[in-house]
């Protein structure tokens, strides 16, 4: 398949034109494109300058007519997808943060960026313009809600778009429409602890992650939803719930109730006197539960 040379530092990722002849680009942290005839690939021309800073995502458009390159320095640059020439660049400003991902839609006319400043765009690449943004986490900085990934399914008849942010969610966008229509969540760590029970939504269970991130999970949908709110610091180990609320432990060495109606954490975390290794449930009276961590005991 030929190899990949003429960068000076980490190369982030590579397209390949689907269409004869064959093309090939690369892009890295040394701020550069290279460009590369194939098959088998070899270095035809770098293109430095372009870019200012790290540049992270790059995408040959389905026709293969256009290459974009996109990074820290929050623009479009485009190319001739044949020869590798620069052609334009287009949305300088308009991203507020490093632009780390773009996927071209189907007639080669549209594409959609990702960036650290929490949205995801929709650009008409020909006018150079973005006709719609998704925000995400609300005006507030939220780390978790970076935009890392986005791709524009091909074969596809919906306008289905999905986006990926650093905590891990799945954004299921539409064209025309300003909020996800569903939202995939999970986690990123190990699982280090599971718990269910019947509720008022029927029967879930809920996981804990190494990193302390909590989800509930639907049995019949098989859908996860992160619990809300100021969760656990450290390893979850064990759950137990009532009808109502689920208590979970962690390595943070504290003990934290959620609230199953709204899937938010509730009420201040309780201190536990060492680390807790599991836990138990015991109806002791009609005032409440006696909730039972090993090596220590609190009264909820």
């Amino acid at each position: 398949m030929g190899e990949i040379s003429g960068h000076s530092k980490v190369i982030n990722t590579v397209a390949i034109r689907q269409q004869r002849p064959l093309r090939a680009a690369t892009v890295s942290d040394d701020s550069s494109m290279v460009f590369l005839h194939g098959a088998p690939f070899k270095y035809q021309s770098k293109l430095g300058g372009l870019h200012k800073g790290f540049v992270y995502g790059v995408g040959f458009s389905p026709d293969g007519n256009h290459l974009a390159s996109v990074g820290a320095d929050r623009k479009i640059q485009l190319y001739d997808g044949k020869t590798g020439e620069a052609t334009a660049d287009i949305g300088d400003g308009e991203h507020t943060g490093s632009i780390f991902a773009l996927s071209w839609a189907k007639d080669s006319k549209r594409l959609v960026t990702a960036s650290a400043d929490q949205t995801v765009k929709l650009w008409d690449v020909e006018a150079g313009k973005a006709v719609q943004t998704w925000k995400f986490g609300g005006d507030h900085v939220s780390v978790p809600d970076h935009q890392v990934g986005v791709v524009w399914p091909a074969g596809r008849s919906d306008g289905l778009i999905m986006s990926l942010n650093l905590a891990g969610d799945l954004n299921y966008l539409v064209e025309g429409t300003s909020q996800p229509t569903k939202v995939v969540q999970g986690h990123n760590k190990a699982i280090s602890a599971l718990g269910s029970a019947t509720t008022e939504k029927g029967q879930t269970f809920w996981t804990g992650s190494y990193e302390g991130r909590v989800c509930s999970w639907n049995y019949e949908t098989g859908l996860g939803s992160v619990v809300e709110g100021a969760s656990h610091t450290n390893q979850l180990t064990a759950f137990n719930a009532t009808s109502d609320r689920t208590y979970s432990v962690a390595w943070d060495d504290t003990l934290r109730i959620s609230d199953h109606s709204s899937n938010i954490f509730i009420g201040e975390a309780t201190k536990l006197t060492g680390q807790p290794k599991g836990m138990g449930k015991l109806q002791i009276s009609c005032r409440g539960h006696c909730i039972v961590a090993f090596g220590t005991i609190s009264h909820i």
